[in-house]
């Protein structure tokens, strides 16, 4: 029997997962009560940058705080690397990798081998993954909102595509490849990001996702997404935002005003 550590089991406590996951089934629930458990948010970036004046990489200990504390989550430099983590210490077959985007391998996925079979898995691209998603079956389409996420064989050998569309015209997107990648390897793209400018240096994003429905906050609008319909609604108060992260993202704990006042900080302009 597969023995786990404190730190992994409270993770999968976390999770809602009771015992030992193991096989295809397991690690479906275990994708799927991730995304809806934690958050993808930059938060946890702005409180860090916040609190020590620089950036660097979390602990798992660090990450798992923030979920149990204050409702948080993170990007794919800490969702993907623990899940994956997580993955192993089960006895998955789970891999690191770096996905391409605008700069190569400036985001992150899981790669998971079972049974002869590779899947698939991102936690942090704030994008309805619910499920691992099958090598052996693509092309695979998943309609959200707006959105239409394509997932292909790339050109390049070996390598995946994963295509957003957002209302029918090409959105953004990422190549992922091998070879397997430690945490360690992204440290250098980790720390770039907290240079001010960066996207998520100056920008307050939450993306949630429940059963049925996914919210989302981009800055000031907050966005319902309800199988293939959208709603946007504005915010223009620090109360509607606060009464947004607490009620609408179910957040309540979010240490809000002290993000708010760091993010204008850094930016130099206010939220509001």
């Amino acid at each position: 029997m597969t023995k786990i550590g404190p730190l992994h089991r409270r993770y999968l406590r976390l999770l809602g997962i009771e015992g030992i996951p193991s096989g295809i089934r397991d690690l479906g629930e275990i994708v799927r009560r991730h995304l809806c458990r934690v958050p993808f948010e930059n938060i946890s970036k702005l409180l860090l940058f916040g609190r020590e004046g620089a950036g660097r990489i979390n602990t798992l200990s660090e990450f798992l705080d923030g979920i149990e504390h204050h409702d948080l989550g993170g990007t794919c430099y800490s969702s993907n690397p623990f899940l994956a983590e997580l993955l192993r210490a089960l006895g998955y077959e789970a891999d690191l990798l770096g996905a391409d985007m605008d700069v190569p391998n400036l985001h992150t996925s899981v790669r998971v081998r079972l049974e002869g079979v590779e899947y698939h898995v991102d936690a942090g691209y704030a994008a309805p993954f619910y499920r691992p998603m099958r090598l052996d079956r693509v092309p695979l389409e998943i309609h959200h909102g707006n959105h239409r996420y394509l997932f292909d064989r790339s050109a390049c050998d070996g390598a995946y595509e994963m295509t957003v569309f957002s209302n029918n015209e090409r959105a953004h997107g990422y190549l992922v490849h091998g070879p397997p990648r430690s945490l360690e390897f992204f440290r250098p793209v980790i720390l770039d990001s907290f240079q001010r400018g960066r996207k998520f240096m100056s920008s307050l994003r939450i993306t949630r996702f429940f059963e049925d429905y996914t919210v989302e906050l981009r800055n000031n609008t907050l966005i319902y997404f309800r199988g293939k319909e959208r709603e946007d609604r504005r915010l223009t108060s620090y109360a509607e935002l606060e009464a947004a992260v607490t009620d609408d993202f179910r957040m309540p704990r979010c240490p809000l005003r002290e993000v708010v006042q760091v993010l204008e900080r850094v930016t130099g302009s206010p939220v509001f």
